[in-house]
């Protein structure tokens, strides 16, 4: 058994995306997705299906390397995030369980947007103390983007299920040797930006302006 604590995230994402390589049912699925989506997403003209497939690859793709950062930037800072790492990790075991005969993109969305929205709402929290954000990209747009694709009423749960986690989480001050602890190890990630990719940006996914203070507003 691996010591790594995101190695069961890990196959998860990887059996999810193999599935998708082989079947295409996610890439599909956005054939009837597309014309529902928020008019302030705006996607390449060209095989639009494709892009938000790979945007949404990507952004699952990464939550167990953001995951294990954030949790080596909190150990670092004294904080505790084994509760929040238990409980994500475990959304992702419940996974089989609720659909067994099908583990696909799809299915393990939602377990990644939970992991991505938790990471924002740490991020928000601890940055007024260290004065410079935990996450070097800005995940809102990619955020959003999903939120439009689990739809609003699911999103609204995971919003407040994130809620309920980061509220256990919540530290009080942190002390000055622990600030700078965290500061140089977020420093130590800055030097490999390649782990924190912009794909929204990278996959041509953007949200048209006039309608983002809209979206911010429900999303929160």
């Amino acid at each position: 058994m691996s010591d790594d604590p995101y190695h069961f995230i890990q196959q998860c994402i990887d059996r999810a995306v193999k599935a998708e390589q082989e079947r295409f049912r996610f890439r599909r699925s956005l054939h009837d997705t597309l014309p529902k989506l928020h008019r302030s997403i705006q996607l390449p003209q060209r095989d639009a299906p494709l892009h938000l497939t790979c945007f949404v690859i990507r952004y699952i793709q990464v939550v167990p390397t953001w995951l294990n950062q954030m949790d080596t930037l909190c150990h670092a800072a004294g904080l505790n995030f084994r509760p929040i790492r238990e409980l994500i990790i475990h959304s992702f075991r419940s996974v089989p369980e609720r659909q067994p005969y099908e583990h696909g993109l799809g299915s393990i969305l939602d377990e990644a947007y939970l992991a991505h929205r938790t990471m924002e709402e740490i991020n928000d929290i601890l940055q007024p103390q260290c004065g410079t954000p935990l996450l070097p990209m800005d995940p809102m747009i990619a955020n959003l983007v999903v939120r439009e694709l689990l739809g609003e009423s699911l999103s609204c749960q995971l919003d407040n299920l994130s809620e309920l986690l980061v509220r256990r989480f919540e530290p009080e001050e942190l002390d000055p040797a622990h600030l700078v602890s965290m500061i140089l190890c977020k420093q130590r990630f800055e030097d490999d930006p390649g782990s924190w990719p912009d794909f929204a940006q990278h996959m041509q996914i953007s949200l048209h302006t006039r309608s983002l203070e809209k979206q911010l507003d429900n999303s929160h």
